[in-house]
């Protein structure tokens, strides 16, 4: 049952999705002055909605470039996924429904370009494992809250976006962006935990135009994330002693144990972006630089007295990457290249009630190199090939036991569209891709081989970690087109993920029988 607080909360962001809505669908009335999406294929228009999202979206101040179709769109999607080869972290299987409605105008008579959209998502998550603050962690972050029992989640997220760009005149645009983002995941058969969260984002953009050819950005941002656990000892079935104890997460095999209450989470994490456009006569090329540098804190409810401290455990790390985009056009084709390159490090630090201090207790340091080029061919049959490569890898080390975890992997991808017109109104559509997951190494250390953590958790994650996987994807649908160059795609989406190289790690708690299937119904109208 989720908490009268979560409640009110729950109807006040209800209010506030109403009311977005309506102001989406006025500035959604307006003309669209700029190219339209209406002419492209689907397998054109994901690409160029991907295009848009990746080079375009994370700077305001860009989001009325030449390059970008305008577009209106509604959907909603039917979600279903069930399997075994999952992270022992995560859902085995998953149920629901997503709908969104995103739209990028330019506002009739200024020199205004604006973009809004609506996401609101319900899915019932089964089986998730020892996890119960699932959804919180990220950059890196090892804190979580875990128990011995698996669960069933019900998770509910209102996802609302906005941003404006105004070219103030023939030499310097600016934008804003908002992103405000509410998750609410909790159990009706089951109140271990409920857990409502929020993340901010806001972001000033300036971009600057030197001549015909030069263009510089830079966006100065800060994402706000906080999230509200509240535990209970209220179990349906019988649990041993065990069982029905709560620990907090802060490493590989450290934790603080015998909690009775929820923690707040909070995390801040400012952001500066920059980015150097060059455009020629017909190609493109952009070089971003992006620098994060992020606080997270679990501040313990249970604390009352002033001269005690609520801050349980610290978090801090940098993220910085570089990603280079360069697009050349023909009048046929489009071929893209992206090359990305990504580093994170963090460190975890517990406080002392002894020594009064925070002592450092966890460290983790990650790299990555993806790199991916993509023909588009219009108006033909064979529509789309695009070809990629990811690396990556990942240092974990905690240090009050020395217990170490680290791993790397490659994943080649390798996807082909294909779009075939049966009539003026009406055409069909493939899209199918096949990634190959192949861990290069995996060092899995459990120095603390009796502890409870490495018993439990430790190991089996190892052992997911290990295996070697061969993901198929396949999308198939119909775009219709309707009056006013509207039109209706209607879509069905498979995803099979299967084992191709089990792990060296012992004991084995996976097999070369499992798998994990992904489903999803879709249907999207432009208009």
């Amino acid at each position: 049952m989720v908490t009268t607080t979560n409640k009110s909360y729950y109807l006040i962001v209800k209010r506030m999705f109403v009311t977005f809505s309506l102001l989406f669908l006025i500035a959604s009335t307006y003309a669209q002055s700029k190219k339209n999406i209406d002419s492209l294929s689907v397998i054109e228009r994901d690409f160029q909605f991907q295009l848009f999202e990746n080079r375009y979206f994370d700077i305001p101040s860009l989001i009325n470039h030449e390059n970008i179709y305008k577009y209106t769109y509604g959907e909603g999607r039917f979600l279903y996924s069930e399997g075994s080869l999952r992270h022992p972290q995560d859902y085995k299987k998953q149920n629901g429904v997503y709908l969104e409605t995103a739209s990028l105008a330019d506002l009739k008579n200024t020199n205004w370009t604006l973009y809004g959209s609506l996401e609101y998502l319900n899915t019932r998550k089964e089986d998730v494992e020892n996890n119960l603050t699932y959804g919180v962690k990220d950059y890196g972050s090892p804190y979580y809250f875990f128990q011995q029992t698996s669960g069933l989640w019900n998770h509910q997220n209102y996802n609302f976006k906005v941003a404006g760009a105004n070219k103030v005149n023939s030499k310097l645009t600016l934008g804003a962006y908002l992103n405000y983002d509410t998750n609410f995941y909790f159990r009706k058969n089951d109140t271990r935990n409920e857990l409502t969260a929020l993340k901010i984002l806001g972001k000033l953009s300036a971009s600057y135009q030197f001549n015909d050819k030069h263009l510089f950005s830079v966006v100065l941002s800060n994402e706000f994330y906080k999230a509200n656990s509240e535990l209970s000892n209220k179990f349906p079935e019988n649990n041993t002693e065990l069982t029905a104890d709560y620990y907090l997460n802060t490493g590989l095999g450290s934790y603080i144990k015998n909690l009775d209450r929820g923690f707040d989470t909070k995390r801040s994490v400012p952001e500066v972006q920059l980015q150097w456009f060059l455009t020629q006569d017909n190609w493109d090329l952009s070089i971003e630089s992006d620098t994060k540098f992020g606080r997270e804190r679990w501040i313990d409810k249970n604390i009352f007295k002033v001269e005690e401290n609520d801050e349980r455990t610290r978090y801090s790390f940098i993220d910085q990457e570089f990603t280079i985009f360069y697009n050349r056009y023909k009048a046929n084709s489009l071929f893209s290249l992206n090359l990305n390159a990504a580093y994170l490090k963090g460190d975890g630090k517990v406080w002392d009630e002894t020594s009064t201090v925070y002592a450092k207790n966890f460290t983790t340091t990650s790299y990555s190199l993806a790199t991916g080029a993509t023909l588009l061919f219009y108006n033909s049959f064979l529509n789309k090939v695009s070809l990629g490569v990811n690396y990556y890898n990942k240092e974990q080390f905690d240090l009050n036991y020395a217990y170490t975890f680290d791993y790397q992997y490659l994943e080649p991808q390798v996807t082909v569209g294909f779009n075939k017109v049966i009539s003026k109104k009406a055409a069909l559509f493939a899209d199918v891709s096949s990634t190959y997951h192949y861990v290069l190494d995996v060092e899995h250390d459990p120095f603390a081989a009796n502890n409870i953590f490495v018993d439990w958790i430790g190991n089996k994650i190892a052992d997911y970690t290990g295996i070697s996987t061969i993901d198929y994807s396949l999308k198939l649908g119909t775009d219709l087109r309707l009056r006013n160059k509207n039109s209706i795609e209607l879509s069905i989406s498979a995803g099979y993920l299967k084992v191709t190289e089990l792990s060296k790690n012992s004991p084995n708690f996976y097999s070369k029988n499992d798998d994990y299937l992904n489903l999803t119904t879709g249907l999207k109208l432009h208009f």
